[in-house]
């Protein structure tokens, strides 16, 4: 078996550990591998990969959200495996597993299985995609550069005071629908923004998308519903609209999309899920007896 790592530099003590323990693996093994380093050229790191995949198996990515939105735009129509160690700052796919880091180590050669992979204009997502305020979240961390976990909950409050909502046309479950957008998110999995649960019901492998609509109501009625969502009590939000969709369109024109935590472009967008699209290392809880 030939294994390509795909890392993220990174200073973080963990990311060096995650790194010198495959590495070490891979020789008690005998797996032949090879490492790609990302740039932060999303095109053309994404190329990088993609001619290296005819000699490999497996992909191992050691990162985040954003290093595997990467690996899975790259892998998609491949022979190979994904698998995953989690060294990223919010680790939002991962953490809707509920799994530890002895667990993701164990998963990289647990038998893979075929998951559900969204798509969002020409964008691949295995987590969740969203349009409105979430957008504007992850365009104001970039500009910070530099961020924490803690970052994602502030900025988010932060960026709330002044959060302008527009007016969404889209259709969804064949109908069509007009509303201020406070967030509308399509959920491949459970959590999102550095920790919050945006969508508990989420699964990986039933051909469905979560869709959560949720409008916008002025500025205390959006810090209200935020705050709800902080303490997964969201379904209760009056101005939230729920569905389970395997596709939708957004017609309206301009608002900023973000896919698995990165900028992907502007609406008007297409949604669609690729049923069973990649095959998946998922790491195995363990059941407590």
């Amino acid at each position: 078996m030939s294994l390509l790592i795909i890392v993220k530099p990174s200073t973080k003590k963990h990311s060096k550990k995650s790194l010198n323990w495959l590495l070490g693996t891979c020789e008690t093994r005998q797996l032949t591998y090879c490492i790609f380093f990302t740039t932060g050229n999303f095109e053309h790191d994404c190329e990088q990969i993609k001619a290296q995949l005819s000699k490999v198996n497996k992909v191992v990515v050691l990162g985040g959200d954003g290093t595997l939105h990467l690996a899975v735009n790259a892998l998609m129509g491949s022979h190979c495996s994904l698998a995953l160690l989690p060294c990223g700052t919010g680790n939002d796919f991962s953490r809707g597993f509920d799994c530890n880091k002895e667990q993701w180590k164990q998963a990289l050669f647990n038998p893979p299985i075929a998951i559900d992979i969204g798509k969002i204009n020409t964008r691949y997502f295995i987590n969740i995609a969203g349009v409105g305020f979430d957008a504007h979240v992850v365009k104001a961390i970039n500009a910070k550069g530099c961020f924490s976990a803690f970052d994602y909950s502030w900025i988010s409050a932060r960026e709330l005071m002044y959060y302008s909502a527009q007016q969404l046309k889209g259709i969804f479950n064949i109908q069509t629908m007009q509303y201020p957008n406070l967030i509308t998110v399509f959920a491949n999995h459970k959590y999102f923004g550095g920790g919050l649960k945006i969508a508990p019901n989420a699964d990986l492998s039933d051909g469905q998308l979560e869709c959560y609509q949720m409008r916008s109501g002025g500025v205390f009625y959006n810090v209200l519903s935020f705050i709800k969502l902080l303490f997964k009590r969201h379904q209760h939000i009056q101005n939230l609209t729920y569905s389970r969709i395997p596709s939708a369109e957004i017609m309206t024109q301009g608002l900023l999309i973000e896919a698995d935590g990165e900028l992907v472009g502007e609406t008007p967008a297409k949604i669609i899920v690729h049923t069973g699209a990649l095959l998946f290392h998922c790491p195995i809880k363990k059941r407590l007896h």
